[in-house]
């Protein structure tokens, strides 16, 4: 049932009104040939189609905060904060965990990791960071801290991190009670569990696609 509805989600339709792909193209490329000689593991890209439905969505709400989880290189940050940056507005807190390729091969493990010697966001370009506030650590702890410091509704919060069920549904819970009315939650990989499907029915919403990712507006 679930995954009938997920193949049925409708597309969020939003005009491209200022396109971004050559930006997005050179932050994947910035972070893709990092990992040339490591054939087994993946940057964690959104995606260039993803990016710029991403710019899009940021350019029709114009926030004045925005939340995400999963920095990782830094491919969706630095979309967001050019975006933000073109508009003239907006702050981004983000919250990572990061795992190093290095830190995988001695666990046996393969994933979306940064390469040796990188930290989380390396990928974004120094003359965006002044809109940006990066947390390191656990989203369990670093999210409620980042709500707390805000201290007042944000426009859309962007789940990009661990996708367990659990993690999921902890940050969006956590997110809706911070999100104003008639603004947007998004998730990437909501195929990864039932954890969308699951709090948009608790929450009887309407669920979009956005690209690849997950839409929600609260009412």
């Amino acid at each position: 049932m679930k995954d009938s509805i997920r193949e049925k989600l409708e597309e969020y339709e939003i005009e491209e009104s200022h396109p971004m792909r050559d930006f997005i193209e050179s932050i994947s490329e910035k972070i893709s040939e990092k990992f040339e000689k490591y054939e087994d593991y993946h940057p964690a890209i959104l995606g260039e189609e993803n990016g710029q439905k991403l710019s899009d969505l940021i350019r029709k709400v114009e926030p004045e905060i925005m939340v995400e989880t999963g920095v990782c290189n830094g491919f969706s940050s630095s979309i967001i904060l050019k975006t933000m940056e073109e508009i003239g507005k907006g702050q981004l807190y983000s919250v990572d965990l990061p795992v190093s390729i290095d830190e995988i091969n001695s666990e046996g493990r393969t994933g979306a990791v940064l390469p040796p010697g990188k930290e989380s966001g390396w990928a974004v370009p120094d003359d965006l960071r002044k809109r940006w506030t990066l947390r390191v650590g656990n989203t369990y702890h670093e999210l409620p801290k980042i709500f707390e410091e805000i201290s007042g509704e944000i426009d859309i919060f962007l789940h990009d991190s661990d996708h367990s069920y659990e993690t999921m549904m902890f940050e969006f819970a956590l997110a809706w009670t911070n999100l104003k009315e008639n603004h947007f939650l998004l998730a990437d990989n909501i195929d990864h569990s039932d954890a969308f499907l699951d709090f948009v029915q608790a929450k009887e919403v309407i669920p979009f696609r956005l690209g690849n990712m997950g839409l929600i507006k609260r009412k």
